[in-house]
């Protein structure tokens, strides 16, 4: 009878032990699937980093070789039309001089000797042009390798200009020409390239050429000059695919195959050399007067090494990251548990903090005080949910009770100390009624315990509704601006915060106002407003929304209306950085008929 119940409990701990078994068993298997799912998403990321990273850099990479060849063939087309302008312009003074033909070996002296990137000029006539020079005419001016410029007739059976490419080509095209590079033997002595330009007689006949001889030097140094891709290998060819500027190698074979089937325009293409490497080839055409195409050879290794080197390492990483990801993954539902928990107890604070702006909105007046002198509008907007700015008034004894401060700091400290100094002025005023003792009777409690240093900027201010006199007070707060048929501000006397120090001598300065005068006050959060540039509202803006206001064109209420949409449009976007607090009063005491009716606190 005693085994049934005691077998029962044995029963039921071995059912909820297997229960537990299973969840762990559960929630392991949900952890290996989670770390598998990791390395699988892992190992995908790392590949669209790869190719997303290698599609940006060949982007990268084209536009950089396209800007350096861009650059290099400005360079040379800048050149060449320096060259080809001079050339033009002696063919048209040569044509002026075509009666005189020992002219000829002064104008290709003028030429060589002021045009010092030319290594020779000539001036070749169609054969017999000057019966008594003979069949072959060539006036030609040399500059020699210590500078000194010699002059000869260069032409005879032996030199025969009119077989040779520079010749032929010009007077086949019968315009600007650039000829193939080749060996000057008797001339230049080194390998050239000539432009040559048509000498034309008064007929408009073809008579013969001028031409400049270059030196392929200057091609070379600015061709292969500074790269992006110190591999990177450059080559200057000419329409016949002959070599300007490089070097003869496989390289360039394979890349003139490319050339020679495609089409003469900018082009780009990959292809791979004698050891397997892969390289990216650009084709640049000059352009101008000439078919020269630049080509820019780049290796593959050089553009995307660091790359795939990346991806190597991000793999290694990865697998490193799996040995951590099981950790993670416990540390994970541990720290799911405590978050769950800050969120609730973050949504506590948030609710407390509602309350509390709530409350202290409470605090402030609400505009609720009637009076036939008077028409007061208030507004404080805090930065968060609860600020360090205060106003308050109300009416004792026949004198209006006025005040507006702003608390050092932000948040619930300046709050905390809002709402004692708002009781104390509050308090005090009700026993007191000179502005200076008020003063004084706060700050005195204020100091009390404030090891925090904290402090308020603080203005108080008594009206008396029959004579208008206005007898205020001020601790570091912003003077009021009077509003009537114009706009001035209160004569303040400066004086420290309180709460800083016990015995400061406050004192009370004290102005007669005029029927209709209105008494704007404000803190700093209006000033020093901030738009997107971090440039502030500052008091002129505001002046010039109160000038609007004077003669009594605005009522209080519009006034602030106005003035926070002014501060809204100027601040646009930007956070709201301060509280903004502002209060005014408008004295009107022109209807004695109705008894005042004042709202005490």
């Amino acid at each position: 009878m005693s085994e049934q119940p005691t077998n029962s409990i044995f029963d039921t701990a071995s059912q909820k032990h297997q229960k537990n078994s299973m969840k762990r068993l559960f929630m392991t298997h949900l952890n290996l699937a989670v770390i598998i799912m990791a390395a699988l998403l892992l190992e995908l990321t790392v590949g669209i980093m790869f190719y997303t990273g290698q599609s940006i850099l060949q982007e990268s990479m084209e536009r950089k070789v396209s800007r350096e060849m861009s650059t290099i063939l400005l360079s040379i087309r800048s050149q060449l039309e320096k060259i080809e302008v001079t050339i033009d312009n002696m063919a048209w003074v040569v044509s002026e001089d075509l009666a005189v033909p020992d002219s000829m070996f002064v104008n290709a002296r003028h030429i060589v000797e002021n045009n010092p990137a030319f290594t020779g000029s000539s001036i070749t006539f169609i054969p017999s042009y000057y019966p008594e020079k003979g069949r072959w005419f060539e006036p030609y001016a040399v500059r020699r390798s210590d500078g000194s410029i010699e002059s000869m007739q260069l032409g005879s059976a032996q030199h025969d200009y009119t077989q040779m490419e520079f010749y032929k080509s010009t007077f086949a095209k019968k315009c600007g020409n650039w000829c193939e590079p080749y060996l000057d033997p008797d001339g230049a002595r080194e390998i050239v390239t000539t432009y040559g330009a048509p000498v034309r007689d008064k007929e408009g006949r073809m008579v013969g050429m001028v031409d400049a001889d270059i030196p392929l030097t200057w091609l070379d140094s600015v061709v292969v000059k500074s790269k992006i891709y110190h591999a990177t290998r450059r080559f200057l060819v000419t329409g016949k695919r002959n070599l300007l500027v490089g070097e003869h190698d496989t390289i360039l074979q394979a890349a003139l195959e490319l050339l020679n089937g495609s089409s003469s325009e900018t082009s780009y293409t990959t292809m791979t050399d004698d050891d397997g490497n892969k390289l990216h080839v650009f084709f640049q055409p000059i352009g101008g007067k000439t078919d020269w195409m630049l080509i820019s050879a780049c290796y593959d290794s050089e553009v995307f090494g660091q790359l795939r080197m990346a991806r190597n390492i991000l793999s290694l990483l990865v697998l490193a990251t799996l040995l951590l990801l099981a950790f993670i993954v416990q540390r994970a539902m541990r720290g799911l548990a405590r978050l769950k928990k800050t969120n609730i107890e973050k949504e506590r604070i948030a609710s407390e903090l509602r309350v509390a702006s709530e409350i202290q909105q409470s605090m402030l007046p609400h505009n609720r005080l009637t009076d036939s002198r008077l028409d007061i509008s208030g507004s404080l907007v805090p930065a968060r949910e609860v600020g360090g700015d205060l106003y308050d008034f109300f009416i004792r004894n026949e004198k209006l009770f006025f005040c507006i401060g702003d608390v050092s700091g932000k948040g619930a400290p300046s709050a905390m100390l809002m709402a004692v100094t708002l009781s104390l002025f509050r308090f005090a005023s009700t026993i007191e009624s000179d502005p200076a003792s008020l003063m004084r009777a706060i700050n005195a409690k204020t100091c009390e315990g404030n090891d925090t240093n904290m402090f308020v900027t603080f203005f108080i201010g008594v009206l008396d509704l029959q004579s208008g006199i206005l007898r205020f007070c001020n601790a570091g707060h912003s003077c009021p601006t009077l509003v009537s048929d114009r706009l001035r501000t209160a004569d303040c006397k400066p004086h420290l915060p309180i709460g800083l120090f016990e015995d400061v001598a406050y004192t009370t300065r004290e102005e007669r106002l005029d029927t209709g005068t209105t008494i704007f006050l404000y803190t700093d959060g209006l000033t020093e407003a901030m738009d997107a540039q971090n440039k502030q509202f500052g008091k002129q803006r505001m002046d010039e929304v109160l000038a609007e206001s004077t003669g009594g064109r605005l009522k209080p209420k519009d006034i602030l209306d106005t003035m926070t949409l002014r501060i809204e449009q100027f601040v646009g976007d930007a956070q709201q950085s301060d509280d903004l607090t502002m209060l005014a009063i408008r004295y009107t005491p022109s209807d004695t008929s109705r008894s005042p009716v004042g709202n005490e606190p």
